[in-house]
């Protein structure tokens, strides 16, 4: 009798893979409300600060370094 293959067999692969796309669309998402927030900063400094929106700048930066590192996590386990 012939073995049967495991349907599964690329889908961890497969999956990583989709993971990884959809964090480079995260990671180029973050840094275009960067960009965003850093040009209206320049333009109205005073403006920006009255309406709370350096502290969501740092926030988004801390999240775009989390997300880089999961990414890269992710990368490293594509790799194995």
């Amino acid at each position: 009798m012939s073995e049967k293959e495991n349907p599964f067999k690329n889908l961890r692969p497969l999956l990583l893979s989709v993971i990884i796309g959809i964090l480079r669309v995260f990671l180029f998402t973050e840094l275009l409300i960067i960009a965003v927030m850093a040009y209206s900063w320049k333009k109205e400094p005073i403006l920006f600060k009255q309406n709370h929106t350096d502290k969501g700048l740092i926030f988004l930066v801390i999240v775009l370094i989390l997300t880089y590192l999961v990414k890269r996590n992710v990368h490293k386990l594509l790799k194995n």
